[in-house]
């Protein structure tokens, strides 16, 4: 274990403590409804969600609160040296857990998005293959692809051990035999760039084709289709065009996400650790929560369930205080 000190300004404390409790605080707010949509997605799975999108959607949020779970956990604990005995005494499984799960779920994270951005392409491009995506066999594959990172990361980085390293007085795990994994670390970087490259594609590819089909149906079929017709095809148009604007997001963050790796890993390889997890942790939870929000703003189905559930709940209360305010009133005139 060494030591190293940078001197650090006041006002970089003070903003990294607003900021971790700023973090913490969308977290658990995004948690909540990271839970409702689950549920929903999950019950009604054979009929309004039994899509691939939604599939892959729902292993990817499961994989988002593990990443920012383990971030917290896994770094945000160990640099404030909190339960500092136990740190030590475990230090080399913990670092097992806590880099599996940042790189394996790097590794999904990557993977659901380019394969997300590859179901819009067939939805958009090839509409007779994409129902097809939903069969299980395709379903299967796709899940495989997605998880595959996670399970190669698991194999090769579990073993190697682990130590914390004390540096600006927080603790920061690192493996302890830097030669053993070497080789993942580079096919993480390799399989980086392909899978945006690919989200770049796709998202491309989608827009101009998405643009060009609707603009040739609007002239063809303006004078041709009865208004119920219409109707049905504005409401098919804007489920398809708010999919596809979730996937220009998933992109555009995918992107900040790679330039933040490529400036940290490759450009400029000696940042301080403490600005390293500073940036990284911002990126690692706006990363890991946005689909929530993205879900509930977009995805009409999702967003008509959740007013449901909310419009239930408060009318259960109302149904609840009148029948107590009705009870309280009984017992006042028995008495």
């Amino acid at each position: 274990m060494h030591h190293e000190l940078y001197d650090f300004p006041l006002w970089f404390f003070v903003l990294e403590g607003i900021t971790l409790l700023a973090l913490l605080l969308l977290t658990i707010v995004s948690f909540l409804l990271y839970f409702i949509e689950i549920q929903i997605i999950f019950a009604y799975r054979k009929t309004t969600f039994r899509g691939p999108f939604y599939r892959l959607m729902f292993v990817g949020i499961i994989v988002d609160m593990l990443s920012t779970i383990n971030m917290f956990t896994g770094q945000v604990i160990p640099a404030r040296r909190w339960f500092e005995p136990f740190l030590i005494y475990n230090q080399s499984w913990l670092g097992s857990i806590f880099f599996v799960i940042t790189y394996g779920g790097r590794c999904i994270q990557g993977a659901t998005a380019a394969i997300l951005s590859f179901c819009r392409v067939c939805a958009v491009c090839f509409p007779i293959f994409y129902h097809k995506l939903g069969e299980p066999w395709y379903l299967h594959t796709m899940q495989a692809v997605q998880l595959a990172g996670g399970v190669i990361a698991f194999v090769i980085l579990w073993p190697d051990s682990y130590e914390y390293i004390l540096e600006d007085n927080c603790f920061y795990s690192v493996g302890s035999d830097d030669t053993d994994a070497d080789w993942f670390y580079n096919f993480v970087a390799i399989m980086e760039v392909v899978l945006v490259l690919a989200i770049i594609v796709n998202n491309v590819v989608t827009y101009t084709m998405f643009r060009l089909k609707f603009n040739k149906k609007s002239a063809i079929k303006s004078n041709s289709i009865t208004p119920s017709q219409h109707q049905s095809n504005q409401e098919k148009q804007k489920r398809e065009n708010g999919l596809d604007k979730m996937t220009f997001i998933v992109c555009l963050v995918e992107l900040i996400y790679f330039a933040f790796v490529v400036y940290s890993l490759q450009i400029n390889q000696y940042m301080n650790k403490r600005i390293f997890y500073f940036l990284y942790n911002i990126l690692c939870v706006i990363y890991s929560t946005f689909s929530a929000w993205m879900l509930l703003i977009i995805s009409k189905p999702i967003n008509s369930q959740v007013r449901q559930r909310f419009s239930n709940l408060g009318g259960k209360k109302l149904t609840r205080s009148i029948s107590i305010s009705v009870q309280g009133s009984r017992d006042n005139n028995k008495s």
